[in-house]
């Protein structure tokens, strides 16, 4: 899995300036094995993400969930989402979730789907989980563009 979809992410963001060179910053190695014992086994495409930018980047994300260390509570917290539902659907096992907002919606991905996998959406009320991209690195590039 290449990571040229993260200089696409960061060209944008300095487009829009959103962010700059300074306020990217990623995971140290000893960051990401916390996030791998917390999660599990972690897509290639996040790793690459985690280690470019997972501390911040910036404005980016802004009043969501995304970056360490809160992205080690997410899983926890998405499960806690959908306990208050009346009917929830399940959370895969192996679901990585890497973003939330608000507590009331999050987006996940299953890590045996791929090393680049598609991306799944669910919000409080909601009647399932949407599939939204085709792949991790599709959905973060469509994100760093502004485009809803």
């Amino acid at each position: 899995m290449g990571d040229e979809f993260l200089q696409t992410i960061e060209d944008h963001l300095w487009k829009r300036q959103v962010a700059s060179p300074g306020s990217i910053r990623g995971c140290s190695e000893e960051e990401i094995r916390e996030i791998r014992q917390r999660l599990g086994h972690l897509p290639a495409a996040y790793v690459a993400f985690l280690r470019r930018m997972g501390r911040g980047a910036g404005e980016w994300f802004l009043g969501s969930d995304v970056f360490y260390p809160t992205c080690l509570e997410l899983n926890a917290w998405a499960a806690e989402t959908l306990a208050e539902e009346s009917n929830p659907p399940q959370l895969p096992e192996d679901a990585v979730v890497f973003g939330m907002h608000q507590g009331y919606q999050f987006h996940f991905m299953v890590s045996s789907e791929g090393d680049d996998p598609p991306v799944y959406y669910y919000h409080e009320g909601g009647e399932g989980f949407e599939r939204v991209a085709d792949s991790f690195s599709t959905l973060m590039i469509k994100c760093a563009t502004g485009v809803p």
